[in-house]
């Protein structure tokens, strides 16, 4: 990330971290509905304008109507706004001039040395900005497309059974009695992880132990789910950024956690029964 001094390269940190944090849930939204993933297969249709990806998981064929931000180039290092980027179609860049003008002067240029951390952070807020369903990257030979998803079609078996309007779909909760549940679970599944890595029980107690605390908390019991034992764990409070309880537009509950990887963040979130009582509440993960 690049160091900020002046007074309108501060309010751009601040905008930043609302916009990741906006987006963050608005990219989880698609994980949950359609397994939106980096490991899903994508063909970039430009005469078309849209990405489809394909979802064999879930059997989905998922159309999106992109908004491409730019290109950045891995050799030089340098961004290229996709509206002065004569390979890109007007349509899918109408959107880029109008942000392009909310930011300062030095990032209005058309071309400016930068990094992938920052580029993700302009297009997360691009996308906040546009009211956009997510975002999403892709390396296409020495270059990565950074584009917001508007308008997203999901398909099976080549019928359409699902239109994501762009728009927001989450209502983030003042409630934190599920966070603090879920604090209380990854606690003692930390417990655990830590004992068996400091060779204080060996691996069949460790394994019972963790599938103990497992069972405490959730309450669908498949087996798909039990954890594995690892050290360090993504789910160390040290290293949580953020946590968030939130419904969908459908009224299902989430609790939502972004941890520091170090090389990166990553969000994930939990499902839980509204309608269940006590600790055993979980019903699913992302």
């Amino acid at each position: 990330m690049f160091s900020f001094f002046s007074k309108g390269q501060t309010d751009l940190e601040t905008r930043f971290s609302e916009a990741n944090s906006d987006m963050s849930l608005r990219n989880m939204y698609q994980r949950i509905v359609w397994n939106m993933q980096p490991t899903n297969e994508y063909l970039f249709d430009q005469t078309k304008g849209e990405v489809k990806y394909t979802v064999e998981e879930n059997g989905y064929e998922v159309i999106v109507k992109p908004k491409i931000l730019g290109t950045f180039n891995l050799d030089d290092k340098t961004f290229l706004w996709s509206d002065k980027n004569l390979s890109i179609n007007d349509k899918i860049n109408d959107k880029v001039d109008l942000f392009r003008e909310t930011l300062p002067k030095k990032y209005q240029k058309n071309k400016f040395k930068s990094d992938t951390d920052f580029i993700k952070n302009l297009l997360s807020l691009f996308s906040s900005h546009i009211d956009a369903n997510g975002f999403d990257n892709q390396r296409q030979d020495n270059a990565i497309i950074y584009y917001s998803l508007l308008e997203i079609k999901i398909f099976k078996e080549g019928k359409e059974i699902k239109v994501i309007e762009p728009k927001n779909h989450i209502q983030v909760l003042e409630s934190q009695n599920n966070v603090s549940r879920i604090k209380e679970f990854h606690k003692e599944k930390l417990a655990v992880n830590k004992f068996y890595n400091d060779s204080k029980i060996e691996s069949d107690e460790a394994f019972k132990k963790v599938k103990d605390v497992h069972l405490k908390y959730w309450l669908n019991e498949d087996s798909y789910f039990y954890p594995s034992l690892s050290w360090p764990c993504d789910f160390d409070e040290k290293s949580i950024l953020e946590w968030t309880e939130f419904k969908t537009d459908d009224n299902r509950l989430f609790v939502m956690y972004t941890t520091d990887l170090r090389w990166t963040t990553e969000s994930y979130a939990y499902e839980i029964d509204s309608d269940a009582n006590g600790d055993k509440v979980i019903i699913n993960e992302y």
